[in-house]
């Protein structure tokens, strides 16, 4: 099993754009698991809405994904374009993957937990639900059930 982890570019002032140039360098195809955490996540729905027709992943996971929505995010963020006033297109997103997860806790500081619920809902997704993990600041690769989902 391959991991690629991609240097996306100006974490602190991201524009969606540049991360979504460096997802497509990644070539991803139908063994590829993607994950992405807080706007990484965000980064890879929007990257799932943009395929051309037929592209397909294997498993998109996301871990304290923000909704696509725009509605109290700072003005700042909206303007990177990660976030509209629609939000996700769920439907469009599903045509290329059929298995999302989604891993969220309640006392998330950053991502409202609605959030993750909204992405679950809009998804289909399997939703693992905590109580104590605040945005998984302390990594992914501490949480079985995650590292469980990327086992082929």
């Amino acid at each position: 099993m391959e991991f690629l982890a991609p240097e996306l570019p100006n974490p602190e002032d991201p524009e969606i754009g540049k991360w979504l140039a460096e997802l497509d360098k990644t070539q991803p195809d139908n063994d590829t698991i993607l994950v992405g955490h807080s706007r990484g996540g965000v980064a890879i729905l929007r990257w799932l809405e943009k395929l051309p027709e037929g592209k397909r992943v294997k498993k998109v996971i996301l871990v304290g994904t923000n909704s696509g929505k725009s509605g109290k995010m700072d003005r700042t963020e909206n303007n990177m374009g990660f976030y509209s006033n629609e939000g996700y297109d769920f439907k469009r997103i599903k045509s290329h993957c059929d298995d999302f997860v989604i891993f969220h806790s309640k006392d998330d500081q950053w991502v409202p937990f609605e959030a993750g619920e909204e992405n679950a809902k809009g998804l289909g997704a399997k939703f693992f639900k905590f109580e104590d993990k605040g945005h998984f600041g302390k990594g992914v690769g501490d949480i079985p059930e995650l590292m469980k989902e990327i086992e082929i």
